[in-house]
């Protein structure tokens, strides 16, 4: 987990607009580019920090998981960490989103673009320029439940620049079993291109859809169960949904409310790995508000047996014990 606080390194507020953002870092990128600071370590350490901080908090996505658990990767499914890997920076546009890197160093450097890093990794290389790279695109795809359980095909259509112009392009997208919200599926060379030199990528974002009886919670699937009183005193046996049909469910006598029943094997596949969560049913006990004048005697005369139930029981004798010591 990142250490370093962006917001602080870009001189900004977790509330500052996207606005705000971008011209704290074209302030920071002016002042410490390694072009403008020849041979100055320090100034390229400041010029990797300010890119690495915009690469985060000016991207949606990686933003909400850095401010949620202090990392841009939490989904661990790709992103956040360094812009400029190997092979030169590595540029993000969408139609609606932030401004590309490429967008930026054009503005401040008359279009000449960011120069890629030297051998080793270390500064920028004054030798030439890496071949220009065609930005990275951003597509959110919003799939059912059912589908990032079992996988599923799906078609998008987006623009792209394709030289100089700008296309419509329909592409397939293989969803896989397991995948979770916010996770990002990689298309290489589906981004736009210039006229000459690389394509960028195309990313996917995941979006899963609420749905209409399951939560998810990591692999897990999770139900609640509402049972009527008697059920849940008696005991009994339920069918009940999972994303792969139905299965039963034994409900054991004296269950109460909030307890959590376990389906091993019934959540999602566990992507990447082997295995699969489970379900987990949590119980609801359903108290009804009102009571025919038959079932109200039942209760009356139950009620007259004076009998503690076990909760009830174990919270007298441990207020006994308390007021004894008083």
């Amino acid at each position: 987990m990142s250490k370093k606080d962006f917001y602080q390194i870009l001189g900004v507020s977790r509330t500052s607009s996207e606005d705000e953002i971008k011209k704290a870092y074209r302030k920071l990128a002016m002042q410490y580019h390694p072009d403008k600071n020849p041979g100055n370590k320090k100034a390229e350490d400041k010029f990797k920090e300010a890119s690495e901080a915009y690469e985060v908090l000016s991207d949606t996505q990686k933003k909400q998981n850095y401010d949620q658990f202090g990392s841009a990767d939490a989904n661990a499914s790709g992103g956040g960490g360094n812009p400029f890997g190997q092979g030169g920076p590595r540029y993000s546009r969408s139609s609606a989103g932030p401004e590309s890197f490429s967008d930026i160093f054009g503005d401040l450097f008359g279009g000449a673009g960011a120069q890629g890093f030297g051998n080793g990794g270390g500064g920028f290389s004054q030798r030439g320029r890496v071949p220009q790279k065609g930005a990275d695109l951003r597509y959110t795809l919003t799939i059912s439940l059912e589908e990032a359980f079992a996988g599923a095909e799906k078609v998008i259509v987006f623009a792209r620049q394709k030289g100089s112009k700008e296309e419509n392009t329909k592409l397939s997208v293989t969803v896989p079993p397991g995948v979770k919200e916010g996770q990002r599926l990689k298309l290489a060379g589906e981004g736009d291109s210039p006229a000459s030199g690389l394509a960028g990528d195309l990313y996917v974002i995941i979006n899963l859809q609420q749905h209409l009886l399951f939560k998810r919670e990591d692999y897990d699937i999770i139900l609640d169960l509402p049972l009527k009183y008697t059920d849940a005193i008696l005991g009994m046996e339920a069918e009940i949904p999972t994303l792969s049909g139905k299965s039963q469910i034994k409900i054991p006598p004296g269950t109460s409310t909030g307890q959590v029943l376990r389906l091993k094997n019934k959540g999602f596949p566990k992507l990447g790995l082997t295995g699969q969560g489970d379900m987990l049913v949590k119980i609801i006990v359903d108290i009804p508000q009102t009571v025919s004048l038959k079932q109200k005697q039942l209760i009356e005369d139950l009620h007259a047996m004076n009998e503690d139930t076990p909760l009830v029981k174990s919270y007298n004798d441990r207020l006994a014990s308390l007021l004894k010591t008083r």
